[in-house]
């Protein structure tokens, strides 16, 4: 009878440890902010509409992006919003209350230098893509062109024969499992790296975020591995250089 109860008693604290660092209380979802390359433009102006712009710049962003992309994930594109940057006062149809509200937020205000070697006017748009099921909540895009179709500046995402092979955020469960690390203030985060054109996921715990004073800038926290997500390859982090892991820490995905 005694025997019975211990191996009861076993088996209920197996499944508690199991319980414990079960997949389903890890982040299932990341996203990325938008990573921008910076113009030096004498004018600018937002706009929330492709059909603001020229249609033949409209058919080279979505020509590119088809091909850069693939179909399937062009597809899944959602436009967020767009500047034009340019060395000359620009001409966008608005009404009253965009122009106003533009107005009011300081767009369209000249700038005393700007660059001389670019092909202005320079196009500056965002997508959101979606991917759930690899674990990507939303990904936005940043894509540049000039007025001749020129890329100025490339999205932050493996090329269409690449992006299809990204590992399933369940590989980062299952090693975050294997290693016993608590789902606790954890994060997983996706960054792209330009070098290596692949997605590489890395899992850090927040340790203390402040005082009683408030937030700190520079919260302490305990990095864990990072994941090559094309090819599942294992890579520990050195705790104080974190970033020599990427090629710019404005290409980072966060929560």
């Amino acid at each position: 009878m005694k025997v019975k109860i211990l191996s009861f008693l076993l088996l209920i604290i197996l499944l508690a440890s199991c319980d414990k660092y079960s997949r389903e209380k890890y982040p299932q979802f990341v996203s990325k902010t938008e990573s921008y390359k910076y113009i030096n433009s004498c004018y600018s102006a937002e706009f929330e509409n492709l059909d603001k712009i020229p249609p033949e710049i409209r058919n080279r962003i979505s020509n590119f992006l088809k091909a850069r992309l693939g179909k399937d994930n062009f597809q899944q594109l959602e436009f967020d919003n767009g500047y034009v940057l340019s060395d000359k006062p620009i001409e966008i149809e608005r009404t009253e209350n965009e122009s106003s509200f533009l107005a009011l937020l300081g767009q369209n205000k000249e700038k005393t230098d700007c660059d001389t070697i670019l092909d202005f006017p320079i196009y500056s748009v965002v997508y959101q893509l979606k991917i759930p099921k690899i674990g990507i909540e939303k990904v936005g895009l940043n894509l540049m062109l000039d007025k001749n179709g020129k890329l100025i500046k490339d999205i932050d995402f493996p090329k269409a024969e690449f992006a299809d092979r990204i590992i399933l955020i369940d590989s980062v469960h299952s090693e975050l499992i294997r290693r016993k690390i608590s789902y606790k203030k954890l994060n997983i985060d996706l960054w792209f790296d330009k070098r290596t054109e692949s997605f590489v996921w890395s899992t850090s715990t927040l340790i203390r975020e402040g005082s009683i004073m408030g937030p700190s800038c520079f919260p302490e926290v305990s990095y864990h591995f990072k994941m090559n997500a094309n090819n599942g390859e294992i890579t520990e982090f050195d705790n104080r250089q974190p970033n020599d892991y990427f090629f710019g820490a404005d290409n980072h995905y966060v929560e």
